[in-house]
């Protein structure tokens, strides 16, 4: 069982106490963003005495993350894995360096994650059942709006809002979407956004995401687990590289239920390579096989062939075998 220290994110929409507090961090005024548990070559964990984690573990196809945000994250999609591969060859046959801003593929990977609230947390997931939208879009007033979804459908609303010019945002939006339309004036984004479920979550409940689910978070703090990629594909609510045909291109137009989910005994919904269980405050876990222990609260012990180890709330661990957990 070894200590790992995480590689931190100063990402403008971070927020400034969250993070610090739980690590045990100076706050210095500056945002922190995230904090990463992993392999990644884009942030990668190290041990007390600077090895890095891939050192004593190899490449992991997992990661997980301490994430807290103050302001919304950009509408942004995530790749399948042939997708990820097909755009990592595109682009490396470009000839985009891997830190080039332009990349949407910066790893061969696909980024299947879970999110899983440690505070109230805020987020746009999916897509509404489109004739229920219409309907909604209708009872606003919004007749241009209603009468293009009823036209054009999901896909092609979406199409013409990020590249078109004939869908204009609305004045009277609900508070949500004014915040957006606030912080990213003129971005067609927010015709998206309408289009999205709006959901809130309490803290331990979650979001499974599959690939090509659309999505943003808005606002809150929690802990974060995908397969080991920092592959995003941006659409609007940003000013990093967005690229609007390409969130077109993979993005799953099937609208869905309600997207907030709840653990079943403890274990979370997983949609890619790990398995994720919480356990209560000063419980004992027993970690088998490569798993990666972060206590969020409290004092937690953990077993690993005969060892006991007791990790304060902030800390993150690494055990070594062979099954991500």
């Amino acid at each position: 069982m070894t200590r790992i220290f995480p590689a931190l994110k100063n990402y403008d929409w971070g927020d400034t106490a969250f993070l610090p507090a739980l690590l045990d961090l100076t706050p210095t005024g500056e945002p922190v963003a995230e904090a990463w548990f992993g392999t990644h070559p884009s942030g990668e964990a190290v041990t007390d005495d600077g090895r890095t984690l891939s050192s004593i573990t190899g490449q992991l196809p997992f990661m997980v993350k301490f994430i807290a945000a103050a302001k919304p994250l950009s509408l942004q999609v995530h790749p399948s894995l042939e997708q990820a591969r097909a755009g990592w060859a595109r682009e490396n046959t470009a000839g985009l360096s891997i830190d080039d801003p332009r990349r949407n593929y910066p790893d061969d990977s696909d980024k299947a994650e879970l999110l899983i609230a440690l505070t109230p947390f805020s987020a746009l997931c999916g897509f509404h059942d489109p004739t229920a939208t219409a309907g909604w879009f209708h009872a606003r007033g919004w007749t241009a709006l209603g009468d293009a979804l009823e036209q054009l459908g999901l896909e092609g609303f979406v199409r013409e809002a990020l590249l078109g010019t004939s869908l204009a945002v609305p004045r009277d939006l609900p508070p949500w979407a004014a915040a957006l339309r606030e912080a990213h004036p003129g971005d067609p984004a927010v015709l998206v956004a309408l289009l999205m479920h709006w959901a809130e979550l309490a803290p331990g409940e979650c979001l499974a995401l599959e690939a090509g689910v659309l999505h943003t978070y808005l606002s809150g703090c929690a802990v974060e687990v995908m397969n080991g990629s920092n592959n995003v594909v941006r659409a609007g609510f940003t000013t990093k590289h967005s690229d609007r045909e390409e969130v077109l291109r993979i993005t799953s137009f099937e609208a869905s239920p309600n997207p907030v989910r709840r653990p079943e005994s403890g274990v979370y919904p997983s949609t890619g390579s790990y398995r994720v269980v919480t356990h209560a405050e000063g419980s004992t876990i027993r970690a088998d096989g490569t798993t990666i222990v972060v206590t969020t609260k409290g004092v937690s012990h953990v077993l690993q062939a005969g060892e006991s180890l007791s990790i304060a709330s902030g800390t993150g661990y690494a055990t070594t075998a062979c099954t991500p957990h």
